[in-house]
C-alpha cells in the first residue's frame, strides 16, 4: 500500500521496457531445458467456473467499514483449506472481519468452517466446530498438525490477540491459545499471514507469524488526497516485529523472535513462505514487506537466521527501490530443480518474478518472461505456482483488488475493483495472460485478497478459492485440466511433523523432471493443500518418486501410474487411490 506519484511511478515501471536485452532471461548461460513443451489442448481448452453459492457456501465477508477510514480496514480478509476431519477432502475455512468504532452491525461476523461433502456440496458446520473466532477481527490463517496427533489444527491471526485452534479429532475445536503460550507481544497487535515449518528440524512444527504496522483505532491517521479523504499509505505507521514461536512438543510454544534473528521492526510483512531457496536442506523464510525491502531469511542451522536479501538480490526491484510487497510463493517455474520466487505488487509496479540462479542468488526476470505488463496496473494479494493445465510447467495466479476505495478519483486507469489474473507458462522461458481464456469468473471484478490453492474435488486438477473485501468468494472449479495426466503426492510424516511440511519430492518420467516443496502457509493470508500437485502431460507413468523428508532421510518409489492420489508414509511405502473423475490420456 503505497503513495501515488503518477509521474514518478510511471517513469520507473517504464524503464525497464527500454533494456529488455539486458534482462536475465530464465534459461540464460546455456541452461536450456530439454523437457518436452505441451502446447494447449485447443479441443479441451482449461476454464475455471465459479461454484462457492451453487455449491452451498454462503458467505459475505464484512470489514467494518463505516466511512472513519481507519487502516486495518484494507488488508483484509483471509481463507483457505484444512482436511479437518481427515476424510481426505479439503473444506474450506473463511474469515471475517468485527464490529469496530462506528460500526456496530445487528449480527455480528463470524467467521465459517464448510465441510467438503463431496460432488462439489459444503455444509456450514461452524456452530458445531467451534471456530467461528466471533468478536475477533480475523485477517489470516495458518493450518497444520501441530501437536503430531493425526488431524490439523488451525491458527488464526487476528487484529488484536491471535488465536490457536486445537482439533479434537471429532469435528470440535478448542482455544489453546493461553495454554500453548502463543499470545502477542501486546494487544492490539497486527498480525497478518503466518505459516508452520520445522525450522530446527526436530519434528516438531514451528510458527512464524507476519507482523505488519503499529496501529490501534485510537491512532488512526487522517489522510487527505487531492482535498478528499480516503485510507493512508503505510509510511504513517512505523512496523512492528514478526513473531516466530519454536515448539517444544509438549503444546507449548517459546517465542524466539530475538534469539533467532527475525524480530526486526524494520519489515511490514503481509506474506510469507517458506522454503529451501539454496539447497542445504533447512527451510528458509521469504517475507513480503509493505513499502520496506523484502526479507529473505537464511536459516543458520543453529536456530537462528539472516537476512540476505540485499546479496541475494529479493530486496528491492531491478530499479532499486522497495516495492509494496503482498503475497509470496516459491516454485520452480523452470523445471531446473531450484525454487524460484513470485512475489505481487501495488499497482504501477509489476508483480516481481525472481528466478534462482544455483548459488544462493536471484535474477529478476519480470519483463523478459512476460509478467512484467500485464500486473502494471493492477494490484495483487493473493498469489501462487499452480500447474493448472496439467503440461508439467508451473503457471501463475494472482488475486487482484484495490485497498484505495476511491482510488478512480486520483489515478486514472486504476480501479478498486480488479478482475483475477492467470499466466500460462509456455516451458520457453515466457508467460502469457490467458485471463480473458479462462472462464467467466475472470471477467468479475471484485476486491480480491486471499487465494487458497487445491484440489477441492480430487479429480487431478488444481482449483483456487479466492476472497473478497466486503463480498462473497470465489470456488473456482477447474475444468478439463485434467484432460492431461497428473499425480498427486501426499506425504505422511512420521519421524518428521506429519504433514511432512519441508519435504522435497523429486519427480522423474519420460520427458519430465519436476520437484516440489510440501508447505504450509503461502500466497496472502491463506491455507493450501499439503498435496504436491504433478502435471504430467501425455507421459502414462512415473519412472521414480524421490521424497527427501525434512530431517534429510530419503526414500524412493518406483514405477508408479499416473492419475491417482499417491500416500507415502514415512517408512512404511506408499498406498494408492484413485482420482474421483476418470481421465482421457494415457490411462494405465
Amino acid at each position: 500500500m503505497q503513495k501515488f506519484h503518477l509521474g514518478r511511478h510511471l517513469r520507473a515501471r517504464l524503464l525497464p521496457l527500454f533494456f529488455l536485452p539486458s534482462l536475465v532471461l530464465p534459461f540464460a548461460c546455456g541452461e536450456q531445458s530439454s523437457q518436452t513443451i505441451v502446447h494447449e489442448n485447443e479441443n479441451n481448452p482449461v476454464t475455471f467456473k465459479d461454484i462457492s453459492q451453487a455449491s452451498g457456501i454462503d458467505f459475505r465477508h464484512s470489514n467494518g467499514k463505516s466511512g472513519q477510514y481507519y487502516f486495518v480496514e484494507t488488508v483484509a480478509s483471509g481463507g483457505g483449506f484444512i482436511d479437518f476431519d481427515g476424510d481426505g477432502d479439503l473444506d474450506v475455512y473463511l474469515l471475517n472481519g468485527a464490529p469496530i468504532p462506528g460500526y456496530e452491525p445487528e449480527t455480528t461476523p463470524t467467521s465459517a468452517l464448510y465441510r467438503n461433502d463431496g460432488k462439489n456440496r459444503f455444509t456450514d458446520v461452524t456452530t458445531s466446530s467451534g471456530i467461528g473466532n466471533r468478536g475477533n477481527y480475523g485477517l489470516g490463517l495458518a493450518v497444520a498438525d501441530y501437536d503430531n496427533d493425526g488431524d490439523n489444527d488451525l491458527f488464526v491471526t487476528n487484529f488484536g490477540a491471535n488465536v490457536l485452534y486445537e482439533n479434537d479429532g471429532a469435528g470440535r475445536f478448542s482455544d489453546v491459545t493461553t495454554r500453548a503460550r502463543l499470545q502477542v507481544p501486546y494487544t492490539p497487535y497486527f498480525s497478518t499471514s503466518a505459516t508452520f515449518f520445522d525450522y530446527d528440524r526436530d519434528g516438531d512444527l514451528d510458527l512464524y507469524v507476519c507482523g505488519y504496522v503499529d496501529f490501534t483505532f485510537e491512532t488512526n491517521h487522517r489522510c487527505v488526497r487531492d482535498g478528499i479523504q480516503s485510507y493512508c499509505d503505510p509510511d504513517v505507521y512505523n512496523g512492528v516485529p514478526d513473531l516466530l514461536y519454536r515448539n517444544n512438543g509438549d503444546h507449548t510454544f517459546t517465542d524466539v523472535s530475538s534469539e533467532a534473528g527475525v524480530a526486526s521492526d524494520q519489515g511490514k510483512g503481509l506474506g510469507v513462505v517458506t522454503g529451501d531457496y539454496n539447497g542445504d536442506g533447512w527451510p528458509d523464510v521469504f517475507v513480503a514487506n509493505d513499502r520496506v525491502p523484502d526479507f529473505l531469511y537464511r536459516n543458520n542451522q543453529d536456530g537462528t537466521f539472516t537476512n540476505v536479501a540485499l546479496m541475494s538480490g529479493v530486496a528491492y526491484g531491478e530499479d532499486g527501490s522497495a516495492r509494496a510487497g503482498m503475497g509470496a510463493d516459491f516454485g520452480d517455474y523452470d523445471n531446473n530443480g531450484t525454487m524460484d520466487l513470485y512475489v505481487t505488487n501495488f499497482s504501477l509496479e509489476p508483480n516481481s518474478l525472481f528466478r534462482n540462479n544455483g548459488n544462493a542468488t536471484f535474477s529478476e526476470v519480470t519483463f523478459g518472461t512476460g509478467v512484467g505488463n500485464p500486473t502494471l496496473m493492477f494490484l495483487a494479494f493473493g498469489t501462487g505456482f499452480l500447474d493448472y493445465d496439467n503440461d508439467g510447467w508451473l503457471d501463475l495466479f494472482a488475486a487482484n483488488g484495490h485497498v484505495i476505495d476511491n482510488i478512480e478519483l486520483f489515478n486514472q486507469g486504476v480501479l478498486y475493483e480488479e478482475t483475477n489474473q492467470l499466466f500460462r507458462n509456455d516451458g520457453a522461458g515466457r508467460f502469457r495472460d490467458v485471463s480473458e481464456q479462462s472462464g467467466d469468473a475472470f471477467g468479475v471484478p471484485r476486491v480480491h485478497r486471499a487465494a487458497a490453492f487445491g484440489d477441492v474435488d480430487n479429480d487431478g486438477d488444481t482449483d483456487i478459492l479466492v476472497t473478497s473485501v466486503n463480498g462473497t468468494p470465489e470456488l473456482l472449479m477447474n475444468e478439463n485440466g485434467n484432460k492431461r495426466n497428473s499425480l498427486t503426492v501426499r506425504l505422511v510424516g512420521t519421524r518428521s511433523n506429519r504433514n511432512a511440511i519441508g519435504a522435497r519430492v523429486a519427480l522423474r518420467a519420460e520427458g519430465l523432471s519436476l520437484v516440489r516443496e510440501v508447505k504450509s502457509g503461502y500466497s496472502y493470508m491463506a491455507a493450501n493443500d499439503f498435496r504436491l500437485h504433478f502435471g504430467l502431460g501425455g507421459v502414462p507413468q512415473v519412472n521414480e518418486i524421490e521424497v527427501t523428508w525434512p530431517d534429510g532421510g530419503t526414500e524412493n518409489i518406483s514405477d508408479v501410474g499416473a492419475n491417482q492420489i499417491v500416500t507415502i508414509t514415512e517408512g512404511a511405502g506408499a498406498t494408492y487411490q484413485n482420482y474421483t473423475s476418470p481421465q482421457t490420456e494415457g490411462v494405465p
